[in-house]
């Protein structure tokens, strides 16, 4: 009974629909973080306060994605995704008009942290959709696709951003972010599959409070998981580094103009997208592992060669630009690769792991990010040496972690 609706809804949502669907939906997230990066220096101006300050917005949203993750998953684990979608974005939109009459920078620090946690609320659903109907190589490739069609955000986020900011102010970028979680809520309503049924007839059970801090445990616990959980969060966290500092370290420290940020961050996603579809024709030859150690180990090179070029005092615009390149774009074959292996340990509580790994890598990249911020001397040694010592964590951890049948 539990195959023969499985069969349905895989034949009423193929892999290639789904992914474009869900690429959608989570491309949200990219487009609320990259979006304002241009804006920065000029929101300072508006609080008539420091950059720094308006950075520390960053790390906060990422708390508040967190947390809307690790709620969300298990709510949605037990009353649907759809439902749990829908409530996320709307917060997340409510949250979008009201920064537009935010009097203080602290207020900002506050909106952002609940446009987040909405945004969080609602993403979770979208891996968790993914291992309900798929599995293994198929999720991995499924991960891939949506990884593909959601780096235009970050592509052009920035670009739009900057559009945005020079025509209308940088209130108006959030406008734009509350039309967008508008058409999401459209999305979930009308075009998504709810697996709801499904799951209940594979055998899962509602869990009380109890029951999901047991399941919590279960996930964060377990050794064949863990590895892929921590080196996901660090590899994030590396990333997450260099968005907090991206907007100081090209348009203050090295001078470049609002209108050219977008080029050189938008350089970052081509990488990732070479990557990106290096890993869906390699996937056919080589396990998700291999790939995984493939795409950290060409990071772990280029953070590497950032970090000693500037304490050598050669390191250029160029050459950072190059080397952020091949330390950003790895994601592309990491992502994907890492999830896939990770939730195929979790058949039953799918939300749940997406929003405990969703949480880690969000807490820790906010915390990363807020380090960057409270060390921020002016200089960019702060921001190399963290990145460089995430991806050496990540790395090492998963070395030492044991393989999964996916991986």
């Amino acid at each position: 009974m539990p195959e023969l609706h499985l069969q349905t809804l895989q034949q009423a949502f193929p892999p290639r629909r789904l992914s474009i669907l869900l690429a959608i939906v989570v491309a949200l997230t990219p487009f609320a973080i990259d979006m304002y990066l241009p804006a920065m220096p000029a929101m300072a101006v508006y609080f008539a306060t420091s950059i720094d300050q308006i950075e520390i917005s960053m790390p906060l949203f990422l708390i508040g994605f967190a947390l809307g993750q690790i709620i969300g998953g298990p709510v949605s684990d037990n009353y649907g995704r759809k439902p749990i979608g829908i409530a996320g974005f709307t917060l997340f939109t409510i949250a979008s008009v009201m920064i537009l009459y935010a009097p203080t920078v602290e207020s900002l620090w506050v909106l952002r942290f609940v446009q987040a946690f909405g945004g969080g609320f609602g993403a979770v659903i979208a891996a968790a959709i993914v291992r309900d109907l798929y599995d293994g190589k198929d999720s991995a490739k499924i991960f891939t696709l949506i990884g593909l069609i959601m780096m235009v955000a970050p592509l052009i986020a920035p670009a739009v951003g900057s559009l945005m900011l020079e025509s209308f102010g940088w209130q108006s970028i959030f406008v734009v972010l509350a039309v967008y979680a508008i058409v999401q809520v459209v999305i979930i309503g009308l075009l998504l599959p709810e697996t709801k049924t499904l799951r209940l007839l594979r055998g899962h059970q509602r869990a009380g409070p109890r029951e999901v801090l047991g399941i919590y445990k279960m996930i964060i616990t377990r050794r064949q998981s863990l590895g892929y959980l921590l080196c996901q969060a660090f590899v994030v966290g590396s990333m997450f580094a260099f968005l907090t500092e991206a907007s100081f370290m090209y348009i203050e420290y090295y001078g470049v103009s609002t209108s050219k940020f977008p080029i050189l961050f938008g350089a970052n996603i081509i990488v990732m997208m070479f990557f990106n579809r290096l890993n869906a024709r390699l996937l056919d030859r080589y396990s998700s592992r291999q790939l995984l150690r493939l795409g950290i180990t060409v990071q772990l090179i280029s953070v590497s060669l950032l970090l000693l070029l500037y304490i050598t005092g050669n390191l250029s615009l160029w050459s950072n630009v190059l080397l952020i390149m091949f330390s950003v774009g790895p994601l592309g074959i990491i992502g994907p690769n890492n999830m896939a292996s990770f939730l195929h340990c979790f058949s039953k509580n799918s939300a749940t792991a997406n929003a405990v790994m969703g949480t880690l890598q969000f807490t820790l990249g906010a915390a990363i990010g807020m380090a960057v911020s409270l060390l921020h001397t002016g200089t960019l040694l702060p921001l190399f040496t963290i990145m460089f010592l995430s991806t050496l964590t990540a790395s090492l951890v998963l070395r030492i972690s044991p393989k999964t049948t996916a991986g």
